[in-house]
């Protein structure tokens, strides 16, 4: 797997598909590029997909110290500027879409078009709390100490797919207690709310109707602070590409045709 050096963090990616735009796939807090393996192949067929591990996230560098959401921001815009060298397309699920939004409010000229699955732009008040008891619980205890209470709230029961369920947890299980609870205290004082308004690009907007964390009501609430936005659920939990990978291929191309489509239409 290929290694890209952002701030001298090594950052691990993986490439696939050779021809089309550019689509980026920014995955969630606990998870890894590993969350976009089964919708991969389907957009292959259409675009360059470039994914990758997050800092702090699968087998990218750790992360010591204080720690900012920003960080993973810059992170995104030199992977772009570097691997792909043009606009690209984003589609980011949890913390990935926020990410996704912060990029594309900064830079209009980057980012082709967004989709945004289960999007966490922000943190209330009362869940600041509950971030910093779950960092605290990892460094303590290990990620085992969190893993039934997370895993309860973004992955429903009846979406378990044994062998599916069993190798997330795996990865879930695997990440770096330190690098893992220095992003939830990022998240906790990260929020891309005020930057939904500033969007100019094409997007999508996803809900799980089984989501516990952001459920259709709050990502409808989302959608509306975009401007054009689309909106569309899927019967789904907070982890989309992982719980419901079929409906989130066909609900992408769908958009990405509906924008060709619009494209082509205003073309002389």
């Amino acid at each position: 797997m290929p290694v890209f050096s952002a701030a001298e963090a090594a950052l691990n990616y993986r490439l696939e598909g050779a021809r089309g735009d550019w689509l980026v796939l920014v995955h969630e807090i606990g998870g890894s590029l590993e969350t976009w393996t089964a919708v991969v192949p389907a957009l292959a067929r259409r675009f360059r997909v470039l994914r990758y591990d997050q800092r702090g996230a699968g087998g990218s560098a750790r992360i010591a110290g204080d720690f900012r959401i920003e960080t993973q921001v810059d992170d995104l815009r030199a992977l772009i500027t570097q691997v792909a060298a043009s606009p690209c397309h984003i589609a980011g699920v949890a913390i990935g879409a926020a990410i996704a939004v912060r990029l594309a409010a900064t830079e209009l000229e980057l980012v082709k078009s967004l989709v945004l699955a289960c999007p966490a732009p922000g943190v209330s008040a009362a869940r600041i709390d509950y971030l910093e008891q779950r960092a605290a619980g990892v460094e303590r205890d290990g990620m085992a100490a969190v893993a039934e209470n997370s895993l309860a709230n973004s992955y429903p029961e009846e979406l378990r797919e044994p062998e599916i369920f069993r190798a997330y947890r795996e990865r879930f299980l695997a990440n770096h207690p330190r690098s893992y609870a220095a992003i939830n205290r990022g998240f906790a004082r990260f929020d891309a709310t005020p930057d939904l308004a500033r969007l100019r690009c094409p997007a999508l907007v996803l809900a799980g109707t089984k989501d516990r964390l952001r459920p259709p009501d709050f990502v409808r609430g989302v959608a509306a602070q975009i401007p054009g936005a689309n909106y569309a659920e899927i019967e789904s939990g907070h982890i989309m590409p992982v719980q419901k990978p079929d409906a989130m291929i066909e609900a992408m191309l769908e958009f990405y045709d509906s924008q060709a489509g619009a494209t082509a239409a205003k073309t002389p």
